[in-house]
């Protein structure tokens, strides 16, 4: 894990990987005009020692796009990518590792409380900022933090979630 400075000692570095940067490296079409800077930056955070985490609402709304995509042909080429991705992942041959959690009671209320982001679920909904699946990042997120000694961020290309990406 990639080490940062300027608290007195060296924390590995552990990015969360967002629905925003997933669709890029898979290369999911109309959501892939960004790529090569994604994958030019990941080739970057991976030579200076970050971790990457992928949670689990990442690859479930990386799925729902996928099966979005327009043509029979095309969405199939990118559901073969996206499961072999997938079965990469679970083998551990993947340049990020599986969040391997259970959804249980605490994750449920970390999700309803909004994480660390200081709104709850509902002022979420009320004022448009953060869906279910982007609250979820977050909550997966800081439940990790808590649980380890690192700085644990969220590595997104949305500008609303952007604002909870890195722990206070």
């Amino acid at each position: 894990m990639s080490k940062r400075s300027g608290t007195g000692f060296d924390l590995p570095v552990v990015d969360f990987l967002d629905t925003s940067v997933f669709v890029e490296i898979l290369d999911v079409p109309f959501m892939n005009d960004r790529r090569a800077d994604v994958l030019a930056e990941m080739d970057v955070r991976l030579r200076a020692g970050v971790t990457f985490v992928l949670p689990t609402a990442t690859v479930v709304e990386t799925g729902n796009h996928v099966f979005q995509v327009g043509a029979g042909g095309a969405r199939r080429h990118c559901a073969d990518v996206f499961m072999k991705t997938l079965r990469r992942t679970a083998a551990g041959e993947a340049p990020w590792r599986l969040r391997e959690r259970t959804w249980d009671g605490t994750f449920l209320t970390t999700l309803c409380d909004g994480g660390r982001t200081g709104m709850d679920l509902c002022e979420h909904a009320a004022t448009e900022q953060l869906g279910t699946g982007d609250l979820s990042i977050v909550a997966e997120r800081d439940l990790f933090a808590s649980r380890v000694q690192a700085r644990v961020r969220i590595w997104t290309l949305e500008e609303t979630m952007s604002t909870w990406a890195e722990l206070p």
